[in-house]
């Protein structure tokens, strides 16, 4: 059961996740400030709300599991300086454990927490494309389904994962305004 508990947590987010969407998808309503500016323009500013956001969720969880799982950590690495050559690999063999265990809670807790942020409306497709266009209610959902599970994706990547995205978003338009100009 132990090992299933990261699935299972997935599950359970992703089955409430599309009920809430379904059963609230009239009151989910997108914040709308497209202003004429280029879809574009408007994801890459999204993008850069993003960053910020994963920035503050990172730093958060970081606290948050140095205060919850700092203690064993420590424990087990006093254990492994402790453990004579014998006894060393399964010292070593705990701690790893310990760490891919903390690492797990960590995903899983970013995940909820994107998941929070982005069901509170700080989206990332709603900000490009008009959702008010799509005719069909499941559409709709659906849309809004993918619009939070995918904003919340890219918090709990980190920083470091919006940051590569806006990097080659902005090279791809770097090398476009290159072509048009030269060409």
């Amino acid at each position: 059961m132990q090992r299933y508990v990261g699935r299972i947590w997935v599950a359970t987010l992703v089955v409430a996740l599309a009920a809430l969407v379904f059963f609230l998808r009239d009151s989910l309503t997108l914040i709308d400030a497209r202003d004429g500016a280029s879809p574009l323009v408007t994801a890459l500013g999204q993008l850069g709300i993003l960053y910020i956001i994963a920035l503050f969720v990172e730093r958060s969880l970081e606290v948050l599991l140095k205060a919850w799982r700092q203690g064993g950590k420590f424990s087990l690495q006093q254990a492994v300086r402790a453990a004579e050559d014998s006894a060393r690999p399964e010292a070593e063999r705990k701690l790893r454990e310990y760490r891919s265990g903390t690492q797990r809670y960590a995903l899983l807790v970013a995940l909820t927490l994107g998941t929070l942020v982005s069901l509170s409306g700080v989206r990332l497709l709603g900000r490009i494309f008009d959702p008010a266009a799509i005719q069909l209610p499941f559409q709709q959902g659906l849309f809004h389904f993918t619009d939070i599970l995918l904003t919340a994706g890219l918090i709990a990547g980190g920083s470091a994962s919006v940051h590569k995205l806006v990097t080659r978003i902005e090279d791809f338009l770097r090398t476009g305004r290159t072509r048009a100009r030269d060409g």
